[in-house]
């Protein structure tokens, strides 16, 4: 693929935007979801807030608690983290 032709937004969105929506739809509240993921509340409040990144390990439990598969949380946590080096850097 010629990579000189790609398209890159300017933009991105911290994977806990993601997350709270996922949340949502699957009728929970964050306490509930903390509860299942077995984590404090306040990590997940910090995720969905773009202040603390999804790892490896919150990615599994999400997973077990949601079904969605760790490898999405990894592509957007990169997108993420390539944004705020790429554009945040250069503003």
């Amino acid at each position: 693929m010629n990579t000189a032709n790609r398209w890159t937004p300017h933009w991105a969105i911290h994977p806990g935007e993601h997350l709270r929506q996922c949340i949502e739809c699957n009728g929970l509240s964050t306490e509930d979801f903390a509860r299942r993921v077995e984590m404090p509340v306040a990590i997940i409040d910090a995720i969905i807030a773009g202040q603390h990144p999804i790892t490896l390990d919150i990615a599994t439990r999400i997973d077990r608690t949601l079904g969605i598969m760790p490898e999405l949380w990894f592509v957007l946590q990169s997108r993420w983290l390539r944004y705020q080096e790429t554009f945040q850097a250069s503003a």
